[in-house]
């Protein structure tokens, strides 16, 4: 695994595994971030039952830290599957996001993923340009994918043996 610190936010990160310890601040970031987020049993169901799942966790340094992000996604075969992001949001914009995709895609290589995948709204800038510092591009449209305001969603996409990070 590799332990990603980022430089451009003090104090600095390093990424681990989510532990089920990690579930309480993990959903508590969750909540502050989407408008339809995800439960804590689902969280936890994800974290215990599934075999494809992988999650990470950004802890503020020095260790131990507070839990101030975190990178949810499935590693199915050859594919990467990116759920979901998100970083406190009095944390963003200080590369923790860019920490955690970075390990996603590395272990995603190491398992032996050829391509990755996600969805996103067409109007996260921020998440765009993320996903564009990593070689993601647009490569379909989900119509109607949220639910909570009726709009599309951009499917991205990546070769893995080409991605930046």
């Amino acid at each position: 695994m590799v332990q990603a610190v980022s430089r451009l936010a003090e104090p600095a990160v390093i990424v681990e595994p989510m532990l089920e310890a990690d579930l309480d601040a993990v959903v508590a970031i969750e909540q502050r971030s989407f408008t339809t987020p995800w439960s804590r049993q689902s969280f936890a169901a994800e974290l215990e039952g599934n075999r494809f799942a992988r999650f990470w966790v950004a802890r503020s340094l020095p260790a131990p830290g507070s839990v101030v992000a975190y990178i949810c996604c499935w590693v199915i075969y050859e594919e990467l599957r990116i759920n979901n992001i998100a970083v406190d949001p009095g944390r963003r914009r200080c590369g923790i996001a860019q920490s955690l995709l970075a390990q996603a895609v590395h272990a995603a290589r190491e398992a032996g993923c050829l391509t990755g995948y996600l969805e996103v709204r067409p109007g996260n800038e921020a998440a765009l340009s993320l996903y564009g510092k990593f070689g993601f591009s647009q490569t379909g449209r989900r119509p109607l994918y949220y639910a909570d305001t009726g709009e599309d969603a951009l499917i991205l996409s990546v070769s893995l043996e080409s991605a930046s990070g």
